[in-house]
């Protein structure tokens, strides 16, 4: 049974644990079933900020190349977009975020990627893979998102 509990480090953010444990850190989700995300239960959400800063971003071929890491995985199968937030009003330099849900053609199962752009990599300081987007690099972590992400992408798989 997969859940979805408060980041230790941002209790703004959320992340899934699985029987209560944590996805290891530097993991990439490429194969996330469905019926996964739907079993998502929220623990702890009282006094939780739902929506800060992140607006829907537009569905295109650029966005998801910006979400698609250029990896084995990832070039080998045909993604299809469900769902990108984008972190809104981040900073006056012109960062910026992306967290996604893509949808595996062929297998039906969902990635969740993260991306920043060449300006937002300056200040982190984690592992980052190429997308296939040259000014993108993809976060090699699992996925760490606001409230609205995981209900947004459940509401997509339900409706």
């Amino acid at each position: 049974m997969y859940s979805i509990i408060r980041y230790s480090k941002n209790p703004e953010d959320w992340q899934m644990t699985k029987a209560n444990g944590n996805v290891p850190p530097g993991t990439m989700q490429y194969k996330i079933k469905q019926q996964d995300i739907l079993s998502l239960l929220p623990n702890g959400i009282e006094n939780n900020i739902y929506n800060r800063d992140w607006i829907l971003e537009q569905h295109s071929r650029e966005n998801l190349q910006k979400l698609t890491p250029n990896t084995k995985t990832g070039k080998a199968n045909k993604w299809k977009l469900l769902l990108i937030l984008k972190r809104a009003n981040y900073d006056e330099f012109g960062t910026e975020c992306l967290k996604g849900a893509l949808l595996n053609k062929d297998t039906n199962e969902i990635a969740l990627m993260t991306s920043i752009n060449t300006i937002a990599i300056n200040n982190y300081k984690y592992r980052v893979v190429n997308s296939l987007h040259k000014d993108n690099k993809i976060c090699q972590c699992k996925m760490i998102a606001p409230l609205i992400f995981w209900d947004e992408l459940k509401n997509r798989l339900l409706y």
